[in-house]
């Protein structure tokens, strides 16, 4: 009888990390797309692959995640104590460009949500 209630209350919770998921992906490709174009403008100079990623992956629903992931991984990298780690951001766009604390929420939370409802549903997928 335990096994059976553990396993209906671990497919509820990755019912609710798909749920969740789907609607991080939508808040991403929606709602935080703006702030992180305006994102990508802020941090882009010219030469790094910032205005080269804008102009091979478009504006379409793939374009929007790729691009969203791709600034997500500049905030990432950039935060981080290794110098080896800020070259790649630098790589990317301009580490020394202070953006506002609300602008970088609206690009690293959705993602992380995302990511996190995958890991859940990975470890969900053990678990059954």
């Amino acid at each position: 009888m335990m096994n059976d209630t553990f396993q209906v209350i671990v497919a509820f919770v990755g019912a609710g990390a798909i749920g969740l998921g789907l609607v991080s992906l939508f808040v991403i490709l929606t709602f935080a797309f703006s702030r992180v174009a305006s994102i990508e403008e802020k941090i882009s100079r010219p030469g790094n692959s910032t205005q080269e990623q804008r102009k091979i992956w478009g504006n379409d629903p793939l374009g929007r995640l790729m691009r969203s992931s791709y600034v997500f991984t500049f905030l990432v990298l950039r935060s981080m104590p290794s110098n080896r780690l800020n070259r790649s951001a630098a790589q990317i766009g301009d580490v020394s460009t202070r953006l506002p604390v609300r602008l970088t929420l609206w690009a690293l939370l959705p993602p992380l949500l995302l990511y996190g409802c995958f890991v859940v549903l990975l470890i969900v997928g053990l678990l059954l």
